[in-house]
């Protein structure tokens, strides 16, 4: 079994977070542990309670890059601006979800404490997303208050489509496809108020 001075406290965690990640990826949240983690890279769990404040931290940080990968994947897919540009990111957010379910589920699976606020680097990489999102619904909707409501409420709406397509009870709504109702929710959303 590796010591602690095998690696320093940075090296550590960014393989503790990368292994957290595969076994979210391979096997769900459900299944994670930070005791198997700790197994996967070679150090007791008192090594990984060391390196961070809490399990909730632990997590946290490994949603972190989750959410990075989501901003970076929906960027590399969208290439255009207004309604077209929104339905862009809409899918590239499905496409994610899709192919990498178990990170993204992990995502919502894992629930802070009560009265437990998320940390503000936490908080930082999410409203980094929601700047993405509000920026093409900016080219659609010129009123600054509007447009971030409308990205809010809209995204809220695709993520449970989506959630609802993932889990195979799209046909409780009706719907052939996430896309068929992801299109519909942005148009019609956005004529209300354009």
């Amino acid at each position: 079994m590796a010591r602690r001075s095998d690696h320093s406290r940075k090296e550590l965690k960014e393989l503790a977070i990368s292994a957290g990640q595969e076994i979210i990826r391979e096997e769900g949240f459900s299944n994670f542990s930070a005791r198997k983690v700790a197994r996967n890279i070679g150090y007791t769990i008192g090594t990984i309670y060391n390196i961070f404040e809490s399990h909730d931290d632990f997590i946290l940080h490994i949603n972190r890059v989750t959410l990075d990968d989501i901003g970076q994947f929906i960027a590399s897919k969208t290439n255009k601006t207004g309604i077209d540009g929104i339905k862009q990111m809409a899918d590239a957010y499905i496409e994610f979800a899709r192919t990498d379910y178990n990170r993204w589920s992990a995502l919502f699976e894992h629930i802070m404490p009560k009265d437990t606020p998320l940390p503000d680097w936490y908080d930082a990489e999410i409203k980094k997303i929601f700047l993405a999102v509000e920026g093409i619904f900016s080219t659609v909707i010129k009123d600054k208050e509007k447009s971030r409501m409308a990205a809010r409420t809209i995204w809220a709406g695709i993520h449970g489509i989506c959630q609802l397509g993932l889990t195979g009870k799209l046909d409780i709504v009706g719907a052939k496809s996430v896309h068929e109702l992801t299109d519909s929710l942005i148009d019609n959303y956005l004529k209300s108020i354009i």
